[in-house]
């Protein structure tokens, strides 16, 4: 059987294997070929190289023995289609555009990947759902990559066929005007920018530029010289950090003119570094709009949000005079269809769902009132140690599906960082790489069941393991989420008052010792796995044994033990946090690491107070 994501549109495989990848000596490229398409030879080559033994040659013109023949071809239509052949003569690629032979090798790449010497007589032909298939990678609550960490997620995804990346900034950008929005974050410099764009560039993705510009403006509100600027009328810089507050609050505010002052500092600094024609401005959950300031102005939801696109509209102005087209999350406006309208002709609306169903918004008012929008599915991964795989997929699938019913431009698959970014980069690649399966092939995708046996084999290298994993997740009862907010120290929202009636505390400690037994079955599949990521296999244990860590914790909340059990519950924290330190520091700048450290510790010492 082969194993291919995302599934092709066409294909037909022989019986069996019958012709050895051995015979093949040449790689023949085509003239005037560019940057990606060489890279792309040489991943394949290395691919060669890992399988057979034997470096393939490198050939322009003429091939010396049995090639593998990449062909520009109008014969084929489509940006990104490709039509690839296999048989006794060698191995035929054929595409319109150099961005088809790239998608092409991938397949190609994943084929050799089988694990047999020896392959079938072949013929695929292959092109995108969606023009633009996205990654959208949180990069400011908490953790911030290192250059090497963006650099191999950006290798995952032309390895996936996705074309569009955006790392999403509130503060963590390092503004040569505003050094007190970042102080402390380690932010991303313009250099670390500059060199990401050129790795994104010659692996056929777009970097795109997203930065928060209206709500979300959370460490900005914290400095002393800015917190005037928030819509409420509080000194954030007085307030204790809080990763509850940090969501729910800090947005501009709209009728004081230093607060698009500060947005053109930001924009003009930041989007000069970028070469794509889009910038996300964001634009989301202006909680607070309103309701500080600017309550003698609203009435009615309706002047809030004439309030929020009268602002919406200068932060776009600032945009399209650097060249480049508005994107931005469209829940605020989203179902008012006489504002979407007012919008300028090019701007792109960004509608998000993270239910498994995916009927939060009106997906059909959004269609008719603009053209542009995208949608917006999300690998569920954020408050968790270890993603609900089970629930994530429905939400990309039934999100695929919808956006191709009306006609959506782009799907863009968001991966949060909320409450800390305590999710390692490992338990996301479920949902990006389904997320790439159906950007590309909705309807292939659908069958669940053979997406993660594809998988197993090209991702983690195992048997069942995506199996084990869908099971284990089934069984919580709780995340990462309920247990910071524990310890959070922000006023207005207690656990008491927040989550208390959200969790079943018997339910909880009830799964802990099911959770432990498919713990077993979840570690074992692991144990004999060889993942493409070196770091895959601990980051997935961890994520594991801490989720069961959550539902402990949660348990001796509502049914406290014996001093020495809540002390040795303590103890298990602070060992883990010492072992997650080494894990987040592998991929993460420091960045604020310290955040999620004290909230870890502060669970413990509540612990021993028990």
């Amino acid at each position: 059987m082969v194993f291919l994501i995302p599934t092709p549109k066409k294909a037909s495989f022989g019986s069996v294997p019958e012709f050895s990848w051995n015979a093949l000596e040449d790689i023949l490229l085509p003239a005037n070929y560019g940057r990606p398409l060489l890279l792309a030879a040489l991943n394949l080559a290395d691919d060669f190289q890992a399988l057979t033994g034997t470096r393939i040659r490198f050939a322009c013109g003429e091939a010396v023995g049995m090639p593998i023949r990449l062909e520009i071809s109008a014969k084929i239509k489509g940006i990104d289609a490709y039509r690839l052949r296999g048989d006794s003569k060698g191995i035929l690629l054929q595409a319109p555009t150099e961005t088809g032979l790239f998608y092409g090798i991938q397949t190609l790449r994943q084929l050799l990947r089988q694990g047999d010497t020896r392959y079938p007589a072949f013929d695929i032909q292959d092109a995108a759902d969606y023009p633009n298939r996205g990654f959208y990678q949180d990069a400011t609550r908490g953790a911030i990559p290192t250059l090497e960490t963006l650099f191999q997620l950006v290798d995952k995804m032309a390895f996936y066929k996705l074309n569009h990346l955006e790392l999403y900034i509130e503060h963590t950008f390092a503004l040569a005007k505003h050094p007190d929005i970042w102080e402390g974050a380690d932010p991303l410099t313009a250099e670390e920018i500059l060199r990401l764009q050129d790795y994104c560039n010659e692996r056929n993705i777009d970097l795109v530029p997203s930065i928060a510009t209206f709500g979300h403006c959370y460490m900005a509100m914290r400095s002393k010289r800015l917190e005037d600027l928030n819509e409420l009328d509080v000194k954030g810089s007085e307030f204790p950090f809080s990763f509850r507050d940090r969501m729910q609050h800090a947005t501009l505010n709209p009728s004081d003119p230093r607060s698009i002052k500060l947005v053109a500092d930001i924009l003009g600094e930041f989007l000069p570094l970028f070469k794509s024609k889009y910038c996300n401005i964001c634009g989301d959950e202006t909680f607070d709009l309103g309701r500080g300031k600017n309550k003698h102005l609203v009435k009615s939801e309706e002047d809030i949000q004439k309030l929020y696109m009268t602002f919406l509209k200068k932060i776009m102005a600032l945009v399209t005079k650097q060249g480049k087209i508005p994107m931005f999350w469209g829940d605020v406006i989203g179902d008012n269809s006489k504002l979407l309208k007012e919008l300028p002709k090019d701007v792109i609306p960004l509608e998000w769902d993270y239910g498994p169903e995916a009927t939060r918004r009106d997906t059909a008012k959004l269609a008719a009132a603009t053209p542009n929008f995208w949608v917006v599915p999300g690998t569920g991964c954020w408050s968790r140690w270890l993603t609900p795989i089970h629930i994530a997929y429905k939400n990309i699938l039934n999100y695929a599906k919808k956006g191709l019913k009306y006609h959506a431009k782009g799907l863009l698959n968001t991966n949060w960082g909320d409450r800390g970014n305590v999710n390692l980069p490992a338990i996301s690649w479920h949902g990006f790489a389904y997320g790439a399966a159906c950007a590309w092939n909705t309807a292939a995708s659908q069958d669940i069941d053979a997406f993660n046996k594809a998988l197993d084999r090209l991702e983690f290298g195992a048997v069942g393991f995506c199996d084990a994993w869908m099971k284990f997740e089934k069984l919580t009862t709780t995340a990462w989420g309920h247990v910071a907010q524990w310890v959070d120290p922000t006023k207005e929202s207690t656990f008491e008052a927040d989550y208390a009636d959200s969790i079943d505390f018997a339910a909880t400690r009830k799964a802990i010792p099911v959770l432990e037994k498919a713990y077993v079955k979840f570690s074992n599949c692991l144990a004999n796995a060889h993942p493409q990521d070196p770091y895959a296999r601990e980051e997935l244990l961890f994520g594991a044994q801490m989720t069961i860590l959550m539902h402990k914790v949660i348990a001796t909340i509502k049914f406290p033990n014996d001093r020495a059990a809540n002390w040795k519950l303590a103890d298990d924290i602070r060992h883990q946090e010492v072992q997650f330190c080494q894990l987040w520091h592998r991929r993460n700048k420091p960045s604020e690491y310290y955040r999620i450290k004290g909230a870890l510790l502060d669970v413990a010492r509540k612990l021993d107070t028990l």
